[in-house]
């Protein structure tokens, strides 16, 4: 297909307008240097898989000032598109870094779970250990009572058998041993 270049006013634009290929143009915008916000028809397919390159300006061409401004916008655009790029780089580097802090939040949260089921068993284990020490000291002292117990009833016991069977009955007699 042909292309063309002409600098006709298409300020009646409808929409309805056709290329040489036979399909709808659509107005676009140019955002070259040398054409800066410069409105012209393409075809739909305008530079696409057919190869068709019809185009009509609808505005007239940018005068030198604007042209002059096209470029000191243009190098705004490229500095700004470079900060992008490196904020990206940097937006990249942080969701690394927040991914390895997310990972080892949760190896820490394991690790308390774990630290904190054994801080439980060793709770448990000791209460045990308390209560068997109980235990066995409570029950030591209960053995001891018990046979100081006795052996206070056995005094007893020989003191009065001792005392009823004694030629004398005097209440301050004690046996000799």
């Amino acid at each position: 297909m042909s292309s063309s270049s002409t600098s006709t006013n298409f300020c009646q634009y409808k929409g309805e307008e056709r290329c040489e290929c036979g399909r709808r143009v659509v107005m676009r915008t140019s955002l070259t240097v040398k054409n800066p916000g410069r409105r012209f028809l393409g075809c739909i397919n305008y530079k696409k898989e057919n190869d068709c390159n019809f185009f009509v300006w609808v505005d007239p061409e940018t005068c030198p000032r604007g042209l002059e401004y096209a470029k000191i916008m243009q190098a705004k655009k490229d500095e700004l598109e470079r900060q992008v790029q490196e904020l990206k780089m940097i937006n990249e580097g942080l969701e690394r870094g927040k991914q390895m802090v997310e990972e080892e939040n949760d190896a820490l949260v394991v690790k308390l779970a774990d630290l904190t089921e054994m801080n439980i068993n060793l709770r448990t284990m000791n209460e045990a250990k308390k209560t068997r020490e109980f235990g066995t000291c409570f029950s030591g002292k209960i053995i001891v009572v018990v046979v100081i117990l006795f052996v206070i009833i056995y005094v007893i016991g020989v003191f009065v058998s001792t005392v009823n069977h004694s030629p004398k009955k005097s209440p301050l007699y004690l046996p000799s041993l």
